[in-house]
């Protein structure tokens, strides 16, 4: 089947906006390409679509209460059930390597099911490993020079330090906080961190860590889009330090606003800072403190011009999804 005519569910719903930059441009580019719609169970159980787009699978059983929790298991069960008997394309693309959180044992069942219909999997690096064999993609991850360019900047400070988005245990924000607030060595500098946490526990948390320490601003809400721009471009440093880091799209959005990173020191970070260059994306290893790896970072500067994204862009990675999912179509329509 020719990609300009496939239909193609993505696995979010109506755009909103609080939905994550990543799917908003995703679904701008490739609705250039394909036939895309947004998800709704209705259509996703009992309407037509050649292939189904899924991010984090997750988030299907996710909710506020038990008896929604359930509620939701069972739609869930109902569409693999439908994607299981039709000739209908999983395309799975693999942010991370498994979830970030526990689940239970019934949702991990319900992961254990996606993992084994996933037809084709999209890989935003080459270093990911993948549930299943089921054929893989490379795609890398989009930049987001065009999502955020309607909205102004500021000007750098030059020890200001940002971290912006949603705020998950996995990220080390406690340990982030506790050791700025710690640190009395000379040339101290300051750091905001903007986003909301993933719960009341981890907010009391980060509050508590910070108090008493003047050099340190709590946004912790949902953060806009305009806000995102004035908090990083203000900046002279975005730092990273997550306990899990494998792809990241901050990081990226950081460099998008050409901003440099601090990031852990891994295999895909290193893949990152050859890419995009040392003076962009400074590497932190597990031997050098926190704060001392920061006042480094920060006394590098900011490199001159705009770091080189253009292996990220979007038409081609538009192009590239449609081409992965006639793919997905084919591999389905053979089984």
């Amino acid at each position: 089947m020719s990609a300009r005519h496939l239909r193609v569910m993505m696995s979010t719903p109506a755009i909103r906006e609080t939905t994550n930059p990543y799917i908003v441009q995703l679904v701008d580019a490739v609705g250039q390409e394909v036939d895309v719609q947004l998800f709704s169970w209705r259509t996703a159980i009992l309407g037509r679509y050649d292939v189904l787009h899924v991010h984090w699978p997750e988030i299907f059983t996710s909710a506020s209460s038990g008896p929604k929790r359930w509620a939701r298991r069972a739609l869930t069960a109902a569409l693999q059930s439908r994607i299981a008997l039709t000739r209908t394309a999983l395309v799975r693309t693999a942010h991370n390597e498994r979830p970030h959180e526990s689940t239970s044992r019934v949702d991990s069942a319900i992961l254990r099911r996606w993992n084994r219909l996933t037809t084709l999997w999209i890989i935003l690096n080459e270093r990911t490993r993948t549930e299943t064999s089921a054929e893989r993609v490379l795609i890398p991850h989009g930049h987001y020079r065009d999502h955020f360019a309607p909205f102004p900047r500021l000007q750098a400070t030059d020890d200001l330090v940002s971290v912006v988005g949603h705020i998950r245990p996995y990220k080390g924000m406690e340990e982030l906080v506790a050791a700025v607030a710690e640190d009395t060595e000379h040339g101290a500098f300051r750091l905001h961190v903007a986003g909301k946490p993933a719960d009341a526990a981890l907010r009391d948390t980060l509050r508590r860590n910070a108090s008493g320490s003047d050099r340190i601003t709590l946004e912790l809400d949902f953060v806009d889009d305009r806000r995102i721009v004035e908090i990083i471009s203000s900046s002279s440093l975005v730092a990273l330090p997550y306990r899990q880091l494998h792809n990241s799209g901050v990081a990226l959005l950081a460099l998008s606003l050409d901003r440099p990173v601090l990031v852990p020191d891994n295999a895909v970070t290193r893949d990152l800072q050859q890419e995009i260059g040392a003076s962009w994306v400074h590497l932190l290893d597990a031997d050098t403190e926190l704060t001392r790896a920061i006042r480094d970072a920060l006394q590098r500067g900011i490199p001159d011009g705009s770091p080189d994204l253009s292996a990220r862009e979007w038409p081609v990675t538009a192009r590239q999804h449609a081409t992965a999912y006639a793919r997905a179509a084919e591999i389905r329509g053979h089984r």
